[in-house]
């Protein structure tokens, strides 16, 4: 196993005691009552992820979870399975074998950026319920807590940031001592934060957990690709969704965290892809949901998304709506011009793409690109990184700061955790929910609790960048001036599709709100209410919209629900992206060379220059060009 940022292999000395795998994934493993893993089964596991593979299905099990429902009394569940360790193995004959892929380090676990991370993800669970309307910096409508985490992120992300400058220009070719002051532990300008390469900028009420990517500043915190409906055939995919019951969390008592530490299961016997259902009864589970179904408008509604997804479903939506609403192929298509005008004041061209260069392919594009990039992002999880969870993590602060039964273990965390903002918010809603046993744990979003595989990369963060990528590449997303100026497509350039006509309007942009709960728009044979819980936004706004940006943000949306959920850090999700957008460029530029009209394809990456701008990256001929200079090929960072 490669060493990722050294914290596999670190020795903690607490006491007289020398532990391992603090710093670590170790999810339904044995714990000690601190939660720290059991010696034996984390060199099992580090064991397992040096070998073929073989070695896994050898790693001591956590102990099992009794189920408490009233019908099955004394009925226990073992501890969930690792999620598909092997997978990082697999050889594809499409792209280069995962192994050649690479992501920097990630932060270590002592770091000021995991910690500034860890603040973050306190305020998103705090802030988990508020409608994505109170960001947006109005005093009649913002909470008074936005203002308050604002302040608060921005002050511990310039204080890592200030550990030490590194900018996305340093692409880490040199390695780096472990756990010394280099690269992995601290975030990268234009990058991991909103800014340039050269400067963060400061989050504002409106960018408040948003990664800074180009054009995700512009409107509502939700992408317009995920408040309208998708055109399907003759079918239509209605967005809106049941809502995970506002103000429930999870795992805010140490004694549950501890049990789902070792099985991974929630007192039902769920696992991670299980959770929020319950098998005590209808009543029970209802408890658990809202009644009624809405668009998405809340941090809460997008963790609701990410945890029951089919991994491309929300790119393949955008992808529906880009051909339904009249979006035009770039000129590096052959067929760029058919169906969008006349060709040189004459005729249209006599071919159009279809299995090749048109709607069929990319619609299966975005499908086989997420396969891939789930391979190369899973060998970083299991065979390079082992990366704790955030979860995780709080159980880490909890007992460095008020200990179990009286013990405090110190694992060298930053000592200002514990006196934040932040950190008082998270003990108010614990103790609320302990009835006063308050507790530094991160709520969770999901009562099992983080998935059974390790933080760094984000699988779906990877899959979110290789599928908006191939997006932005296969659909005009950008012209260029006489000037070398890059000028965004306008998002309300497309159309609403009418069926079964074919007519159609210019399409609404639209910003979420909370439904009031007087009217319903209908209520189906089910009997559950379906708000259409949207406004349009201002022209002022809905004309600033970018296709680009609203793509950029669709994926931003999905990485950082993870976060919102609990199960992720900002530097998983960051770089996850990408690593999916390098990829996708690999595959891309496969294209240009297989397909038999020589297409090429350009496109922005999500990452920032000095100058705050995207860079342009064009393909070519099997070549990958970044603002000119052609990248070497398997690139794992454009």
């Amino acid at each position: 196993m490669k060493n990722g940022n050294g914290d596999t292999n670190r020795i903690w000395t607490i006491g007289t005691e020398a532990v391992r795998g603090v710093g670590s994934f170790h999810k339904t493993l044995p714990h000690n009552e601190f939660g720290e893993v059991d010696p034996a089964a984390f060199a099992a596991l580090v064991a397992g992820t040096r070998g073929d593979g073989s070695g896994f299905s050898h790693v001591p099990p956590g102990p099992a979870r009794a189920v408490t429902r009233p019908s099955d009394d004394g009925a226990y569940r073992a501890a969930a399975q690792f999620t598909n360790p092997q997978a990082g193995l697999a050889a594809d004959r499409l792209t280069h074998h995962p192994a050649e892929y690479w992501m920097p380090p990630a932060p270590g676990v002592t770091s000021n950026t995991t910690a500034a991370e860890m603040v973050e993800l306190y305020w998103m669970a705090a802030l988990r319920d508020l409608d994505v309307g109170q960001f947006d910096g109005s005093a009649s409508t913002a909470d008074p807590l936005v203002d308050k985490a604002k302040k608060e992120i921005n002050k511990r992300f310039k204080q890592a940031i200030r550990s030490s400058f590194v900018t996305n220009d340093a692409k880490f070719e040199k390695p780096v001592p472990p756990n010394s002051d280099g690269p992995e532990d601290r975030f990268i300008l234009g990058l991991d934060v909103p800014g340039s390469a050269a400067a963060f900028e400061e989050f504002e009420e409106e960018t408040l957990f948003r990664l800074g990517l180009p054009g995700d500043e512009i409107g509502p915190l939700v992408s317009q690709f995920f408040l309208r409906p998708a055109v399907f055939g003759t079918q239509r995919i209605d967005q809106r969704q049941r809502p995970y019951k506002s103000g429930l969390d999870y795992l805010t008592a140490f004694d549950d965290w501890l049990k789902a530490q070792d099985s991974a299961r929630d007192d039902s016997g769920n696992s991670y892809g299980g959770s929020n259902e319950s098998v005590f009864s209808n009543a029970d589970e209802g408890g658990r949901y809202e009644p009624d179904e809405r668009y998405i408008c809340t941090m809460r509604d997008l963790a609701r998304f990410v945890n029951k997804d089919a991994l491309h479903q929300a790119y393949f939506n955008a992808a529906l709506i880009l051909l339904s609403g009249g979006a035009k192929w770039p000129l590096g298509n052959p067929y760029h011009d058919v169906g969008n005008g006349i060709v040189k004041g004459a005729l249209p061209d006599r071919e159009a793409g279809f299995g090749v260069l048109g709607g069929p392919h990319i619609l299966a594009l975005v499908s086989e690109v997420a396969t891939r990039a789930l391979k190369v992002v899973w060998h970083q999880k299991w065979q390079v990184n082992l990366r704790l969870r955030p979860e995780a993590y709080g159980g880490l602060v909890h007992v460095q700061n008020v200990g179990v039964g009286g013990t405090r273990r110190d694992y060298s965390l930053p000592r200002w955790i514990d006196d934040t903002d932040a950190i008082a918010r998270i003990r108010q809603i614990t103790g609320a929910a302990n009835g006063g046993d308050q507790t530094m744990l991160l709520p969770m979003a999901f009562s099992s609790g983080s998935p059974t595989h390790p933080a760094y990369g984000a699988g779906h963060a990877t899959v979110a960048g290789a599928c908006v990528t191939v997006l932005k590449a296969y659909f005009l997303t950008f012209t260029t001036e006489a000037d070398g100026e890059d000028v965004p497509i306008a998002f309300c350039t497309l159309g609403e599709r009418a069926e079964p006509y074919g007519s159609g309007a210019p399409i609404i942009a639209y910003r979420p709100n909370l439904p009031d709960g007087s009217t319903p728009s209908e209520t189906g044979l089910d009997g559950i209410k379906r708000f259409d819980n949207r406004e349009p936004l201002p022209d002022s706004i809905a004309e600033k919209l970018t296709i680009e940006g609203e793509l950029n943000k669709l994926a931003e949306n999905v990485a950082m629900g993870r976060s919102m959920g609990g199960v992720h850090w900002r530097t998983d999700n960051s770089r996850s992206l990408m690593l999916g957008e390098a990829l996708a460029a690999e595959m891309l530029a496969q294209i240009t060379v297989d397909a038999n009209e020589a297409p090429t394809f350009a496109f922005r990456s999500f990452a920032r220059g000095a100058d705050g701008q995207p860079k342009r990256v064009e393909i070519a001929q099997g070549r990958i060009f970044v603002d000119g200079e052609e990248q070497a090929i398997p690139v794992s960072l454009l």
